[in-house]
Order: structure tokens, then sequence, then C-alpha cells
């Protein structure tokens, strides 16, 4: 490789594919045994097959879905968007969360579509940047990226724990719930969701698919007995898409709204989910695009008649906001059905949906922790980036997110407030890190870099990723906001002042990266030059 030159995955000094031979790649068979031309234009890319490619559009597509989980999503934060804008505002900024994560994940589909890689955003960002920049930016990117799922997998971990301990104080009133008991449920689904993904990695594919047909139906089920046992004392539908009384504390209705956009946002989060997984589905440049930009289609699709059904059939505001057992969804269900068994039974099935929420999670993040890990992206790579022969999935990847997240929700048992900060700033990793190499597309020739792919953007491309940059700083802003009215060191948002001392962790930890000559990995790894 010449010192300095520009890199372009996926061709050769004349601009060809090139493979290398044969011998070179590992003997791994795809779903119908065959060899195909994936496997080459991931080796044109830097890289080798080291997984099957067991995955179809479907599963891959449930698996996707699975990590955004929309209306499960929307559901564990209605308290919050009832008391920011009631429901209207609950309702209406369903479309706004849709849209904003929609057109970045065009923009991602379009990216995934040219550099089919597991890698996703770091790859994206170091073969787009300058050759000075480019080994920064692309760490900067893994980090945010893997710590934004991490942490977005705590919190899912620690919502499911939060239900079922509500679910036995609601059948059991006299129970009061200890921190040190929310803490053990919550090691006990981390380790469960973790031991699925290994024992289970060869049956992944037929189970996310049945987990998003028993979502579907959770789903229609909850929706038509809710409607049912509230039949006929629904609330008016000038009331459901109306009202805008404010909670919170707050008397702007814009930025009411606003924190009602982030709130919803938290249920589109994840679309980055297919992309981790492109080099274990068959031609992925046609297969990710969709499997990236169908779950957000799928999530607004579902989520809205969900949400009015909620909103239709609400009877007491402020018993909601103020639920027994600390979970508004599970006084809203007994609300609408005035059952606890039928109650209890709800809630389990959406804690089941939500439990697939924590697998999927875990899947997508161990292949993003593994492939930086295959470029040296972190201490110690050589272990992460570790493929286990017997269960054919990186093992150690798994292992090391799930302690990470034992540690860490160590955090609630002495601040529920503390966890919940470092939480809410995955909202902001996750995004930056979606946004990141699209931003740099705007200070590139774009058509010079980007290789012919089935998925383009064409004349689009360059909005689609300007929309996304500017879109994406205005959420951070907001994501800054706090939430309720008056501020009080207690409800205060830390966002900002959490954000900045991890990009300068991020910072220090690059110069340690950086002295031990890892990214040299990268340079010669990453892709093929271009003359």
């Amino acid at each position: 490789m010449k010192p300095g030159s520009r890199l372009r995955p996926g061709q050769g000094a004349e601009g060809r594919v090139t493979v290398p031979s044969a011998s070179a790649r590992p003997p791994i068979e795809d779903i119908d045994g065959q060899p195909n031309y994936d496997d080459a234009e991931l080796e044109a890319s830097g890289y080798h097959r080291e997984m099957p490619r067991q995955f179809s559009t479907f599963s891959l597509l449930a698996l996707s879905y699975a990590v955004i989980c929309t209306w499960n999503g929307f559901a564990s934060a209605i308290g919050n968007g009832i008391k920011q804008g009631s429901s209207s505002g609950s309702i209406f900024m369903l479309f706004p969360a849709a849209l904003f994560i929609g057109i970045i994940s065009l923009g991602m589909a379009e990216l995934t579509s040219a550099f089919p890689v597991a890698g996703g955003q770091y790859y994206w960002a170091f073969i787009l940047s300058p050759p000075k920049w480019g080994p920064f930016i692309s760490y900067s990117t893994a980090v945010i990226s893997v710590l934004g799922i991490w942490l977005g997998g705590a919190s899912t971990c620690n919502s499911i724990s939060g239900m079922v301990l509500s679910i036995v104080q609601f059948m059991n009133p006299d129970y009061i719930i200890d921190p040190w008991h929310k803490y053990l449920v919550y090691v006990a689904i981390m380790v469960l969701g973790a031991t699925i993904n290994i024992v289970g990695a060869r049956k992944l594919p037929a189970l996310t698919g049945f987990i998003f047909v028993f979502s579907m139906a959770t789903l229609v089920v909850t929706t038509i007995t809710m409607l049912l046992c509230s039949y006929p004392n629904y609330n008016s539908a000038r009331w459901v898409f109306t009202d805008n009384t404010i909670s919170s504390g707050w008397e702007s209705h814009s930025l009411a709204w606003v924190l009602c956009f982030v709130n919803n946002l938290y249920g589109f989060l994840g679309t980055d989910a297919g992309v981790h997984m492109t080099e274990e589905i068959p031609n992925p440049t046609v297969t990710a695009p969709k499997v990236i930009i169908y779950p957000v289609i799928i999530g607004l699709a579902t989520v809205f008649p969900f949400a009015c059904t909620c909103m239709f059939v609400i009877k007491d505001i402020d018993e909601i906001l103020n639920a027994p057992s600390g979970l508004p969804l599970i006084q809203l269900y007994y609300q609408a059905t005035g059952s606890r068994v039928i109650t209890v039974l709800l809630m389990v099935a959406f804690a089941i949906c939500f439990f697939a929420c924590v697998v999927a999670i875990i899947t997508g993040s161990s292949r993003a922790l593994w492939s930086a890990a295959r470029d040296e992206c972190f201490p110690r790579s050589d272990l992460w980036k570790q493929i286990s022969p017997r269960f054919g999935m990186p093992l150690n990847a798994v292992i090391i997110q799930a302690a990470f997240s034992i540690v860490y929700g160590l955090v609630f048992v002495g601040s529920e407030t503390a966890f919940e900060l470092m939480v809410s700033a995955s909202i902001i990793f996750l995004v930056g890190s979606y946004v990141i190499p699209q931003a740099i597309l705007l200070f590139v020739d774009r058509d010079e870099l980007l290789p012919e792919r089935p998925f383009s953007l064409g004349r689009f491309g360059y909005a689609v990723n300007f929309i996304s940059t500017i879109w994406t700083v205005l959420l951070v802003v907001a994501c800054c906001l706090p939430t309720e009215y008056p501020i009080t060191p207690y409800n205060m948002n830390y966002n900002s002042i959490v954000a900045s001392v991890l990009f300068f962790l991020t910072w220090l930890g690059y110069a340690r990266v950086n002295e031990t000559k890892a990214f040299a990995r990268v340079y010669s790894r990453c892709a093929h030059p271009v003359a």
C-alpha cells in the first residue's frame, strides 16, 4: 500500500474487485452450503468471513425489529410522555421521531450497501475521513457506538427487572421493592440473555422469527383486550388528539413537545443492528438496507394504533403517573381491563417481548465490539475478536458486555437517578455514531468515495446527510434539557457533563491505543488503495 494513498474498499488499483486466493478463506458454508460472491466482496474490504451467513432477510428483519421494539419502548416510557405532553404530545410526536430516525437510517442504509461490513459506523468513518483524522474519528465512533449499545441494553434490563417486581407488587401490595431485589433480577435477565446468545447462537434466526410473530400477536391481543374491556367507556377523540395538559411543571408547550419527541425517540433507536449483522446474511448490499429501513416503518405502523388505544382507555391520569407499583403501564392496563389476572397476563407477554430486545441487543453489540476488535481498536482486542469454534459467534464479546452491564447495574443500587442519567446519554451516543460518517460525507466528494451500490440515494444523498447532521446537533441540545420544572439538583439533566467527560476519556483512550500503534493494522487490513 502506498503511504497516504486514498482508500476505497472493494476495488483494486484499476477499480476492479480484488480477491485473495481461495486457500486464504475459511471453509464456512452458507445456509445453502454454497460459496458466493459475498465472500469476495468482503475480502475486497480487507476481511475474511468468520461466521456463517445463517440469517435470512426475514430473520434479520425480525432481529432488527426486536432491537427497536417500538411499541414496547413507547409503552415502557408512557408515563414520561403523558407527563410531558399529555395524550396529543405522546401520539403526534411519534411521527417526527420516526421521520428523524428514518432519514438517518436512509443514510446508514446507503453506506451499508456501499460498504457491507460488520464494523459499520466506525469503518465508514475511517474510510471516508482524511488519512490524518481517520484513526481518531474511527476510534471515537467505535467507542460511542459500543458504549451507546451497552447502555441501551442496561436500560432495557433495568426496565424489565422493574416490570417483574412491579407485577409481584401489583399482586401483593404489601411487598416493598428493594434496590437489591431489582439488581438481582437485573443480573438474572442479563445472564439469561447472554446465555441464549451463546448456547442458542445457531438457533437465533428461528428464535428471532418466532419473537417477531409473538410480538405482533401480543400487540394485537393487548389492543383488542383493552378496547373490549373498556367498552363503551372511552375518552373522547377530541381529548385524545387535542389535550396538551403539561404535568412536568414547564409552561411552554413547544418545549413540552420537544421533550415528548426525545421520549418517543427511545422506541426507534437501534436501527444499526442490521448493520452489524451484514456479514451473516447473503447478498448484504441488497438485504442490509431493507433490515435497516423496514423496522422504522413497521415500528410506526404498529405503535400509532397502540398509542391511540392507550389514550382512549385511560381513566385517571394522576393514578397512572403515581402508580402504586411505580410502573405506569401496569396501572393503565388495570384501568382498561378492570381485572388483575388479565393485567398480569398482558404484562408477562409484554415483558417477554421486551426481553427479546435484550437478546437482540446483545447479538448486535457483540458483533460491533468484535468487528472493532478485528482492527485492534480496543485494549485486549486479541480477546474480543475471537470467534468460538464451538458456538460460531464472538463468545468473549458477549461475556464482556454482560460483565460490564452487571457491574454497571450496581450504580442504581446506590442511585437510580445516576443510572438513568448515564443511560439517557445512550441516545446521544447511538445517534451520534449513526451520523458521524454522514457528516463526513458533507465535506468530501461523495461520488468519488462511494462505490457503485444497489441502494443509492442519488441526488438526494447530500440532502439526507445534511438533514441528519443538523437534526442530530439539535437532538443533542434537546437531550440536555431538564425534563421537569422547577429545576433541582435531583431532576437536573447532566447529559452535557456526562458526554463531555466520556469524550475526554475517549480522547485519553485513543492516546493509549495510538501509542501502541494498534491502528497500523487498520491501514493494512481495511481496504485496497485506489491509484
